[in-house]
């Protein structure tokens, strides 16, 4: 009887040890979760590839359990030698936390690739400097179309326009790279055609390289506040001149290959004719 009042006992004991350490594990927890972290958080909407400044961001006490991975503690890290030295490389809504991985560096020598978005690619495509000279910049939001020609089931070949790529990121135009200071006119190397740098996913490259193999790409500037993704169907000639054909130009590359195989199958004869000789 004794013996099992002691049992009793130790066993209580050991009860009122585990809810001791339980009570004061889950009292750690709740005081780490309820610890106040200072963080930077956006004053307003900051678009892709802004330079951000101090009227931009403020710093905002929030619950630890509510931090960002690699958030910013401080304003003053925004800035070297007393000036601005990183750009927005995705859009900040106002009130969002600043994270480091959603920042790029304006330090030269970093170079372009510091400027691509996280699980982005970059990808380069020339347009005519008329088309995007004074238009397209460093910055930009911008829509790809392609155009191209395709026979239908009736053999009859047809143009169509569909769009590739949509609200993708300008990283630089020619030399203009993204966050670096603009250049003077006179800096700037005037060319017929000028390269275009875009971030864009893997499955965009894809496309974008196709299209550009197989038709003509066109480049579409977007508002800068405008970051909707559409769905947009292929547009054909006949949606603009109804009943638009092209049997002409059929024809034509038909004749061509007509001619082609006739002047093969002459020159296979007259290779023929001498080689038995």
């Amino acid at each position: 009887m004794k013996r099992n009042v002691i049992l009793i006992a130790v066993l209580a004991l050991f009860s009122a040890l585990f809810a001791t350490l339980y009570l004061y594990d889950t009292g750690q927890q709740n005081k780490s979760m309820s610890e106040e972290i200072k963080v930077v958080v956006a004053n307003q909407r900051i678009e892709q590839g802004q330079i951000i400044t101090d009227s931009m961001i403020k710093e905002k006490i929030v619950p630890k359990q509510y931090v960002q991975p690699k958030y910013i503690s401080e304003i003053k890290e925004f800035y070297v030698d007393g000036k601005p030295a990183y750009i927005s490389i995705v859009p900040f809504e106002e009130g969002e936390q600043i994270t480091s991985s959603k920042i790029s560096s304006l330090i030269s020598g970093f170079g372009l690739a510091n400027t691509i978005p996280d699980n982005k690619k970059a990808i380069t495509i020339l347009f005519n400097n008329q088309e995007i000279n004074g238009i397209i910049t460093s910055g930009s939001k911008v829509d790809l179309i392609s155009i191209i020609e395709y026979e239908n089931k009736n053999q009859r070949l047809e143009e169509a326009a569909c769009v590739v790529a949509q609200n993708l990121l300008v990283l630089a135009v020619g030399n203009d790279i993204i966050g670096s200071a603009k250049k003077s006119a006179e800096e700037v190397t005037v060319s017929v055609n000028i390269p275009v740098t875009m971030a864009v996913s893997m499955e965009e490259a894809q496309k974008i390289v196709l299209a550009q193999e197989k038709g003509i790409l066109k480049v579409v500037l977007r508002a800068s506040s405008d970051d909707k993704i559409q769905q947009n169907k292929t547009v054909k000639i006949n949606d603009i001149c109804e009943n638009a054909t092209a049997n002409i130009k059929i024809q034509s590359v038909r004749q061509q290959n007509t001619e082609m195989q006739k002047r093969q199958k002459e020159l296979n004869e007259i290779i023929n004719k001498y080689s038995q000789k």
